[in-house]
């Protein structure tokens, strides 16, 4: 029920391996996850932050108040996308999306909620949808409801692929609920964002499994003009998760190498389309920096390329300046797909607002849970 409150019992330890404290948020019996790693989940002084939350048998946001150990429910019913959603710029809303149709803005003070923009009957909502700067405009992927398909399981992602599903990416003034289409192609589209400070230059990419896609990367102007690729993978390389700095400098995306036991941070030039080798790091699957890109963390990941099988259980963050790399918890989650999500028990970690602390998802205590750790 919206409104309704949740007492949480945090459960804190020291990592068996690095010595660094580790929180656990919520229950280890229902489940319970962060939104996706590059969205907006921490109010700007780090007090609360949202999540998706099954105390309800389906999934709903949640805000977590951490010095009070409770959780508000701040949306009611089935067909939440609980893991787009983010806070606005402002701290004062929630912005999801519901039932792969309608886009919507919940007050967090009366807990009001409003349909901003509804996705036409022909159409659906397609992954995360990612704010400008100043939470004013959004863009995001629409796919034709004729060749759109459930997703359940990474064979299904693989298949859908080869359908070349119609797809547009839109731009949703969050005023006025009005659409313009910016790109539509018979091709997959993914990952839609905003370069911070800049509402001109947009990144995407084509969406599908690492070794099908010709070049994963793509930035476009605002109105449909300047379409240029990032980078074109080379024989045997693949790139993935890029994602904006936050103050706007650089985009950053990890590459993969055939035969490879490590993988690569990047930074691209959004101007120049420079692209530059910043480190090799342990085989990570999603970054994530903090405002400057200076510091980032990363979720050791499953790592099979050739005769190489890794499964790194550490989320680590690595000092781009020092070049130093620093383990700081295991996640040991199982990347396992749970109730048809491919994601839920992905760690997606992300800082806390003052660099102090991880926010990431695992199952290893049972169920899906929020973690904290110590910087």
């Amino acid at each position: 029920m919206k409104g309704k409150i949740i007492p949480l019992s945090f459960r804190t330890r020291h990592d068996s391996e690095t010595g660094h404290e580790v929180i656990r948020l919520t229950p280890p019996h229902i489940i319970c996850h962060r939104n996706y790693f590059y969205q907006k989940c921490f109010t700007q002084d780090g007090s609360k932050l949202i999540f998706g939350g099954a105390f309800e048998g389906h999934w709903n946001y949640y805000l977590l108040d951490i010095a009070r150990q409770q959780a508000t429910q701040l949306t009611d019913g089935a067909g939440d996308n609980t893991f787009g959603g983010f806070l606005s710029a402002d701290d004062r809303s929630l912005w999801y999306v519901k039932n792969s149709r309608e886009l919507r803005r919940v007050d967090l003070e009366s807990l009001e909620e409003y349909v901003v923009y509804e996705v036409d009957d022909e159409w659906v909502a397609y992954g995360t949808w990612v704010a400008n700067s100043d939470c004013t405009k959004l863009v995001g992927i629409e796919i034709k409801k004729s060749d759109w398909q459930p997703l359940t399981d990474w064979s299904k992602f693989r298949a859908f692929y080869f359908t070349n599903p119609e797809c547009r990416l839109i731009n949703i003034d969050l005023q006025t609920g009005e659409r313009r289409v910016i790109l539509q192609e018979k091709r997959w589209l993914g990952h839609p964002i905003y370069r911070p400070f800049d509402d001109n230059t947009v990144a995407f990419c084509h969406e599908g499994p690492r070794d099908a896609i010709d070049a994963r990367m793509w930035l476009i102007h605002e109105d449909g003009s300047n379409l240029r690729k990032v980078r074109q993978h080379g024989e045997g390389e693949s790139f993935t998760h890029e994602f904006w700095v936050p103050d706007g400098s650089a985009l950053y995306y990890v590459a993969h190498k055939e035969n490879d036991p490590q993988r690569y941070l990047f930074s691209a030039d959004p101007a120049t389309l420079e692209n530059r080798q910043l480190m090799a790091i342990p085989p990570c699957s999603h970054l994530m920096s903090n405002h400057d890109g200076s510091l980032i963390v990363g979720d050791g990941a499953p790592h099979n390329t050739g005769d190489i099988s890794l499964n790194d259980p550490f989320i680590w963050v690595f000092d781009i300046q020092k070049g130093t790399q620093t383990a700081i918890c295991q996640h040991n989650t199982s990347w396992k797909v749970l109730d048809g999500d491919r994601q839920v028990t992905h760690p997606h970690p992300s800082f806390s607002p003052d660099n102090k602390w991880v926010l990431y998802t695992s199952d290893e205590e049972g169920m899906p849970a929020l973690y904290l750790a110590q910087v």
